[in-house]
């Protein structure tokens, strides 16, 4: 039987092994296992060995390699069921290429390792247990900002224009926030937020 592990991939050894000890203590009581690593080969030396399903947490600048062959790499592996991207690089240049290569999800290293612990949670479909499930409401920056101009009722295209962002990438910040409220449209978008107090 396959067990859920997480893997997170960066070279960077102060910040990979921080997050991953602030992770393990998160998901250590739902039975869930975290690695750190700090290249692509010793991920799919990891990845290879047993049949674990695993959350790949990566780096998008590793060094001496493609982002998006990275992300096309590690996606390509069964044994791979979710590949979320994390970067200081800008988001709003960098999301739209890292989804449409495969990756799940981007999140900006400025977030908070409680942030990331929550979107995680997300991606597994398991409850943040440390909040009340009905105000657990994890949001970008960027994010918020397009739940603003939504509630108002500001068309994609005008909130690309004001925002500075392509219209694409509006778009995926609308699915995220769909996600993040388990909402389906624009109105029950802006209903929920109102009623949560976000907007």
């Amino acid at each position: 039987m396959s067990t859920t592990s997480i893997l997170i991939v960066d070279d960077h050894p102060v910040y990979r092994d921080a997050l991953t000890e602030k992770l393990t203590a998160d998901f250590s009581p739902r039975g869930i296992s975290l690695v750190g690593v700090s290249c692509l080969a010793d991920a799919q030396s990891v990845i290879s060995k047993g049949n674990n399903n695993w959350l790949v947490v990566l780096d998008l600048k590793l060094p001496d390699s493609d982002p998006i062959d990275n992300i096309k790499t590690l996606k390509s592996l069964n044994q791979v069921s979710h590949l979320v991207v994390i970067s200081g690089l800008d988001e709003d240049i960098w999301e739209f290429n890292c989804i449409n290569a495969g990756a799940d999800i981007f999140i900006s290293k400025n977030n908070t390792s409680d942030f990331i612990y929550s979107k995680l949670c997300e991606l597994l479909h398991i409850r943040d247990y440390r909040v009340n499930p009905d105000h657990a409401v994890n949001m970008t920056k960027r994010q918020q900002d397009v739940l603003n101009c939504m509630s108002v009722g500001t068309s994609n295209k005008l909130i690309a224009n004001q925002l500075g962002i392509s219209e694409q990438t509006v778009k995926i910040h609308v699915s995220a926030i769909f996600r993040t409220l388990n909402v389906s449209n624009r109105t029950q978008a802006v209903y929920k937020a109102k009623t949560l107090r976000l907007v």
